[in-house]
């Protein structure tokens, strides 16, 4: 027979599951093993919190924070082991683009740029975290991510323009 606890956290891993690793997956292009990875972590924290004797913190919301949290934290050590924390080769990160000429010509004019400023681009535009989140990944003021990504775009306009489409 399940403890009271076991039982409520039991209940509380069943129904926040599917919603927490939905929301890592979407962020970790898709990529199984590492939302798995980062869901798991995410779950142990939440039974620390039970057992801590806290359960009325972890809500599907806490755990959400403390999953994007992880995710931050793998993007942080990933940058600096590769110093780019995205690469373009494998990933699907342009597949929204119809014509593969043009898909082509995105992925040509990401090349053309900076690590740093493709990487602001991809975690922004394509992955879809805010300012604030990609400044966190990158470890960057506010400031600093705000006028990276203004040079990153005005960069990639210039080198989209330029790409040969024949």
């Amino acid at each position: 027979m399940l403890t009271p606890s076991v039982d409520r956290f039991s209940g509380m891993y069943a129904s926040a599951l599917p919603v927490v690793y939905g929301f890592v997956s979407l962020r970790v292009g898709g990529n199984r093993s590492l939302a798995e990875d980062l869901t798991s972590e995410a779950f142990a924290a939440a039974v620390a919190e039970y057992r801590a004797g806290r359960p009325e913190v972890v809500t599907t919301s806490w755990l959400c924070t403390v999953a994007k949290r992880r995710i931050i934290d793998h993007w942080r050590r990933k940058n600096v082991a590769s110093k780019n924390v995205i690469p373009l080769a494998g990933r699907g990160l342009v597949f929204d683009v119809p014509e593969t000429g043009e898909r082509e010509a995105v992925i040509q004019a990401l090349s053309a740029l900076t690590s740093e400023q493709r990487t602001a681009l991809v975690l922004q535009h394509v992955e879809g975290y805010s300012i604030v989140e990609v400044s966190e990944i990158i470890g960057r003021s506010h400031k600093a991510t705000e006028s990276l990504l203004s040079r990153a775009r005005r960069s990639f306009r210039t080198a989209y323009s330029e790409v040969d489409r024949d």
